[in-house]
């Protein structure tokens, strides 16, 4: 069989279905520069970013987190991109907030914006100066109560209900600090990166969770309980298969396997994840030659360089 032609996670029989409630707009084709070279430039358009984020001003204004923190040293490394990947497969495995995302999201129209604002709401809040990082999440949360509705089995669902921010945050967390240890050259310890765990759940706090695991094992032991409720159904499976079609074209088995790698084993098994040790050895391979080569091409990204210029204003 050629891997390269595998589709990960499986589509139902019958193909693709658009969203329940939402257009599709047809997959945008690569760009000349490439795949990744386009993701990176669309994320850093500001018409991506959430409203009121800056990191220039108030001059001396410490943020939530301050540069020597080992928030700042994950967040300002490319490897952080997995995060809001390994989230988004986390996310596809929990029907209703599958649904909330098939019914009220604009991913499905414009995912590049989509991915924009959301990447742009941790630079805030990790980099921006205090007000804007507790305004960014007051508006988030705002705009989460509006997130609502019901499943096609009857059962109502909520964006900001306790469970489910618990699991974004537990997703979102792995995979930033997953990411992190598979392709960063110089990984923190343990004991830091529980710290990231730790920073990661006072941001989510701000949005509305409670509850939160706090360092990885407790994050480890809150998937063990979680695990019998999860499954991949036909709509997840179809967001998930929208979500990362480009990872599925011929040729580019290799990112499939990162992605995997970068997993928790859980999620592996769920969605069916065919990769070997081996295959996911050579992609974790490929994937830090080009997660850091990306990050040699862009060096300090300006959105740190202006909040350390912010932070260091007023000496």
């Amino acid at each position: 069989m050629d891997v390269s032609q595998e589709s990960f996670p499986a589509m139902p029989a019958d193909g693709r279905r658009p969203p329940r409630t939402r257009s599709q707009r047809p997959v945008d084709p690569i760009r000349r520069h490439g795949w990744i070279q386009d993701k990176l430039d669309h994320l850093m358009y500001e018409s991506a970013m959430l409203p009121g984020v800056r990191f220039d001003r108030p001059a001396g204004d410490p943020g939530w987190f301050s540069p020597g923190s080992a928030m700042w040293y994950v967040h300002s490394h490319f490897s952080a991109i997995a995060g809001g990947f390994v989230g988004l497969m986390c996310e596809g495995v929990k029907p209703d907030m599958v649904y909330g995302g098939l019914d009220h999201s604009d991913f499905f129209n414009d995912r590049k914006r989509r991915g924009g604002r959301s990447a742009s709401f941790y630079w805030a809040t990790v980099f921006g100066p205090t007000e804007v990082a507790e305004k960014i999440c007051r508006n988030v949360h705002r705009y989460h109560e509006t997130v609502q509705g019901t499943m096609p089995d009857g059962t109502p669902y909520a964006a900001n209900s306790a469970e489910n921010l618990r699991w974004a945050h537990a997703g979102l967390t792995w995979g930033y600090i997953r990411g992190h240890q598979l392709y960063h050259p110089r990984p923190l310890p343990p004991e830091k990166l529980d710290e990231v765990a730790d920073g990661m759940a006072r941001i989510h706090e701000a949005i509305g969770a409670t509850d939160l695991p706090r360092t990885m094992d407790e994050i480890e032991e809150y998937y063990r309980q979680m695990r019998p409720r999860m499954c991949l159904n036909e709509d997840g499976a179809w967001a998930l298969d929208f979500a990362f079609s480009e990872i599925n074209k011929p040729g580019r088995a290799p990112l499939r396997w990162a992605l995997e790698d970068a997993m928790p084993w859980w999620a592996r098994e769920i969605l069916g994840a065919k990769s070997t040790p081996r295959q996911r050895a050579i992609g974790r391979r490929l994937n830090r030659v080009v997660v850091n080569g990306v990050q040699t091409a862009i060096g300090t990204p300006w959105y740190v360089k202006e909040a350390r210029e912010r932070i260091r204003a007023d000496r």
